[in-house]
């Protein structure tokens, strides 16, 4: 990462580790809490696509728009945070998570759907969110740490 090369494998990669973080942790937390975890899939596709409230593909297809957009911000991030090296991206993901956490939860989403606000408390959609940057960070931190020249004998001996 730190050299500015990006391929689309790797956004694919952070953007669905990112997602799949989510998932787990929204999943876990719905059972905890006793709410229903279908139903938040479902109102993610019908805050994007109000029609889809009767479909029984709208779970489904919340799942797909959550990858889609999970995918779709690990771009973005990527190319805004390509440069910075395991702390600092760590850091800056993690702080880009909680801005965007804020604009969807306390701007955004009530304008568009109040009631998805109210499925789950503040603080789990925020961790939810803080998640999805610890698993993009790590997966953008794994492959930088692959691109790091391998020191031959001869500099392993005058380090």
């Amino acid at each position: 990462m730190a050299n500015g090369k990006t391929s689309v494998s790797i956004v694919l990669a952070a953007g669905a580790a990112g997602g799949m973080a989510e998932v787990l942790w929204i999943a876990a937390a719905a059972t905890v809490l006793g709410a229903d975890g279908w139903a938040i899939a479902r109102a993610v596709s019908t805050a994007v696509v109000p029609d889809l409230a009767a479909s029984g593909f709208a779970p489904w297809i919340g799942l797909l728009i959550h990858f889609l957009l999970s995918i779709a911000l690990a771009a973005v991030l990527v190319r805004a945070l390509h440069h910075l090296h395991a702390t600092a991206l760590f850091l800056a993901t993690l702080t880009a998570l909680a801005t965007v956490w804020a604009f969807n939860f306390l701007l955004l989403l009530p304008l568009i759907d109040p009631a998805f606000v109210a499925l789950l408390p503040h603080p789990v959609t925020l961790i939810s969110k803080l998640l999805f940057g610890v698993a993009m960070a790590t997966v953008l931190a794994r492959q930088a740490a692959s691109e790091l020249p391998v020191p031959t004998s001869a500099e392993k001996h005058h380090a």
